[in-house]
Parts: structure tokens; C-alpha cells; sequence
């Protein structure tokens, strides 16, 4: 969330609402506490709908029906669904009439900047890139002490704040890590990129290669052990020890 005070921008208030003017500044404060807290992400599926993909605790949906039930007292022309939509996810739709869309087009760009710095760039809290990474905020500590995620900035209200690109970086090691790479050769090829130069391991065409030689290696013995269950199944082997002494067993016995 932008760390700007939430009095000096008050562009979505429309001219015309009926909010009373010494309340507004504290309506104001607590959506936009709102938005730094339980916002994770907005999408804008047309021009008269924003969507508000929020945090999915009990806590933050009676947050949001408050606030949105009073804000449609004050405001009429808004309508807000809030919808869960798992455990641990909440929709909130703001809908206004196409007379109106203005109000809604400052409405997103005061969420918007939950992830935007005024001259640095776009940044995301931790809770916002935890979650559109699928990670917990744990993982992104951990990350960040194996030196897999950079430390995060803090803004002026001591919140953690991490560049919008961590989220691609966040997706490259879950998925380097699917492919078998540990977290070190994880942090190694990810050294190597940032440096733009081949490590001494020779970076990602050598570890790929290493790698599947490891996962046919695997493979290999894995073909082994399949094979010889299935030679036990149909043998008909039903006690360990009276294989052990058996020298046609099939199993793969050390008769040394």
C-alpha cells in the first residue's frame, strides 16, 4: 500500500457525497488501512466493476461488510458483493453505474497503490506477494536468509516491501525445485543470472545436463526395484526370511 497519508488523496471521493466532510478523513484512513492489510491483488473486469481479491480470515470479511455497508449507506450508486470463495479467499466487487465509472476509475487507483512506489518502482507486502506466489510469508524469510530473495525495503510505516518482479523470481525457484534442483543450486543459477556470467558450476545448461543424468540414474533404479517386486509377486514370495535362504528367489538378496 502507498505510504502516502490518507488524507492528501481523496480523488475517488465523489463531489457529491454525503458523507459528512469531518468524517471523511477517517473513512478514508480506514480503507486505506483496508487495503493495505487485506488486499492482495485487484483485477478490473470492466469499466464499471474492480474486483478486490482479499485475505480470506473471519476478520477481514466483518472488516469488509462494515465498511462497505457504511460506504453504501453514504454513497448509494456503489454496490459491493463480497463473495468467499475458499478458505482462505474473499472477493469483494465494487459496481457502480456507468455515470460513475470516474469514481470507480480513483477508487482502483487508490487500491493500486499498494503495490506502487512513488519513484521506485511497483512493491508488494509481504501477505501480497506470499500470496501471489502461493508461498506463506515464512517461506519468503527463509528464502531470503538462503539468500534466494532479496531483503525487502521498508516503507515509513515499518512494512516490508518487496519488488513486484520477486513474484517472477518466487515462480522460477518453486519451479527449479520441481524440476530436482535443490535450494542451493537454486541460489547458484540464480547468482548466475543476476551477475550475467556462467558460475563455476557452468550454469544452467551444465546443471540441466548434471540433473538428468541424476533423475535417469533414478529412473534406473527405480526400473530395478519395479521390476524385481514384480518378479516376488509372481514367484509367489510371501515370507522375507524363507527368500533369504532360497537361492531362486527372485529378490535381489546379497548371498555373499
Amino acid at each position: 500500500m502507498s505510504d502516502r497519508h490518507p488524507t492528501t488523496d481523496d480523488t475517488w471521493v465523489p463531489d457529491a457525497c454525503r458523507l459528512p466532510t469531518a468524517e471523511q478523513p477517517v473513512r478514508l484512513a480506514e480503507f486505506d488501512r483496508f487495503f493495505a492489510d487485506v488486499v492482495r491483488r485487484l483485477d478490473r473486469p470492466s469499466a464499471q466493476l474492480l474486483r478486490l481479491h482479499l485475505v480470506g480470515t473471519a476478520e477481514a470479511e466483518r472488516t469488509a461488510r462494515d465498511l462497505t455497508a457504511r460506504e453504501a449507506a453514504c454513497c448509494s450508486f456503489f454496490t459491493f458483493d463480497i463473495t468467499r470463495t475458499g478458505a482462505d479467499a474473499v472477493t469483494l466487487d465494487v459496481r457502480v453505474p456507468a455515470s460513475h465509472v470516474g469514481v470507480l476509475d480513483g477508487l482502483a487507483e487508490r487500491v493500486r497503490p499498494v503495490g506502487t512506489s512513488g519513484s521506485g518502482g511497483s512493491w508488494l507486502r509481504s501477505g501480497q506477494l506470499a500470496g501471489a506466489a502461493g508461498v506463506n510469508p515464512q517461506t519468503l524469510r527463509y528464502y531470503e536468509r538462503r539468500g534466494l530473495l532479496v531483503a525487502p525495503r521498508r516503507s515509513p510505516g515499518g512494512h516490508r516491501l518487496y519488488p513486484a518482479e520477486s513474484v517472477t523470481r518466487l515462480r522460477v525457484i518453486k519451479t527449479a525445485q520441481r524440476l530436482g534442483f535443490t535450494l542451493g543450486e537454486v541460489a547458484d543459477l540464480l547468482h548466475a543470472g543476476r551477475r550475467h556470467r556462467r558460475p563455476s558450476t557452468g550454469g544452467l545448461p551444465a546443471q540441466a545436463t548434471a540433473k538428468l543424468a541424476e533423475v535417469e540414474r533414478r529412473l534406473a533404479d527405480l526400473t530395478a526395484v519395479r521390476d524385481s517386486l514384480r518378479a516376488a509377486i509372481s514367484a509367489g514370495c510371501d515370507d522375507l526370511v524363507a527368500c533369504a535362504g532360497s537361492s531362486c528367489c527372485p529378490l535381489p538378496f546379497d548371498h555373499t
